[in-house]
């Protein structure tokens, strides 16, 4: 095709480009830049385009392509290798099992205490009750509930340090 037949089909092919373009549900800037990218495209292989009907179907075709792209282009998800892609407000699945064994561990061994050293331990460390409080409550000395909490505490920190062996 020579350039002067180019230039007299050039509007009616890049028409057909735009309506193309934004039939695929492009943005009217973006069928626009399709339908620019389209005629370079056929300048470029003018001399090979033996007719108008071949020259709209090149361009239909490169439009359609060009739109798929731009699609393919937005829906890609670039990977960073600084940035984490896992929730990090979430543990993982093997922190949570551990997590959740070692507080059945811990209700285990809170269990086994004496009962006066756990209701103390309770009061004092959940609780949040003074020794005033706690010995009130239970009937005994401020002393024997120190004495006492004391104790719980260093049975249940013996048997974390076990644990850690």
């Amino acid at each position: 095709m020579r350039q002067s037949e180019f230039e007299d089909i050039a509007e009616r092919i890049r028409l057909k480009a735009v309506k193309i373009a934004s039939s695929m549900s492009v943005g009217d800037d973006e069928a626009e830049d399709i339908a620019q990218e389209v005629m370079l495209k056929l300048w470029t292989v003018r001399d090979d385009i033996s007719s108008i009907s071949h020259a709209e179907n090149l361009a239909v075709c490169i439009a359609r392509h060009r739109a798929i792209d731009g699609f393919r282009r937005q829906h890609t998800v670039p990977i960073d290798s600084n940035k984490s892609y896992i929730d990090e407000k979430q543990p993982t699945p093997d922190v949570s099992l551990e997590e959740h064994e070692n507080m059945e561990w811990l209700k285990n061994k809170l269990a086994q205490l004496p009962s006066t050293e756990y209701k103390i331990l309770r009061l004092r460390q959940i609780e949040r009750k003074t020794y005033d409080e706690i010995a009130t409550m239970l009937g005994i000395s401020p002393a024997s509930v120190s004495t006492l909490l004391s104790r719980a505490r260093n049975k249940i920190l013996g048997e974390i340090m076990k644990r850690r062996k």
